[in-house]
């Protein structure tokens, strides 16, 4: 186990990584390689190398449960009860605006990743026409299939960028107004 310096603005935290990981596995469950490094890198970014490194000493020593997923190859991982302990006893230790940006943090990747299921929003780059492009698919979620798919002009790169995070930010309420115009022949709703 390592201790971690974690440096913010306005003060300084010491982190155990493993009672840090174990801390984010108790808050939201089963989760990916890839989603725990998300929450790591948004909240203490100088730190995530040493917190990943710790996995294997976490599975050796039985504080977390790996697993490979069959459909995407991706490690997972939940927590023993061993590391339930842990998570309990000692994430108290966490300082409370680390363990408030770790909740916001993950409730936010969680949340993507759930509209990554069903949307796809792509930023193209058109070398040929040189412009840029979103491409919007709508998949459906039992078998990944596009429903349909909108593809936007954007006149630079940075507007594209702007553009999608625009659109993802609000995606139901565009999706709802498109299909509306398909169904109920009512263009201004």
């Amino acid at each position: 186990m390592s201790v971690l310096d974690i440096h913010d603005t306005d003060s300084e935290y010491r982190v155990d990584s493993c009672v840090y990981f174990c801390f984010i596995l108790k808050q939201f469950g089963e989760l990916s390689e890839s989603v725990i490094g998300e929450i790591i890198l948004s909240v203490l970014p100088k730190s995530y190398f040493e917190i990943m490194s710790d996995i294997a000493f976490m599975v050796s020593k039985g504080l977390i449960n790996e697993k490979r997923d069959e459909n995407t190859g991706e490690l997972l991982y939940t927590l023993k009860r061993e590391g339930e302990r842990i998570a309990e006893d000692m994430s108290s230790l966490i300082d409370r605006t680390v363990r408030e940006q770790t909740s916001a943090a993950g409730r936010e990747v969680l949340s993507r990743k759930d509209r990554e299921r069903s949307l796809r929003c792509d930023v193209i780059r058109d070398r040929e026409r040189d412009r840029y492009d979103i491409n919007v698919r709508f998949l459906n979620e039992l078998n990944g299939e596009t429903l349909f798919e909108l593809k936007l002009y954007a006149p630079d790169e940075k507007k594209a960028y702007e553009m999608r995070e625009r659109f993802l930010a609000r995606s139901s309420f565009y999706l709802t107004r498109i299909i509306n115009m398909f169904l109920k022949d009512d263009y201004f709703i």
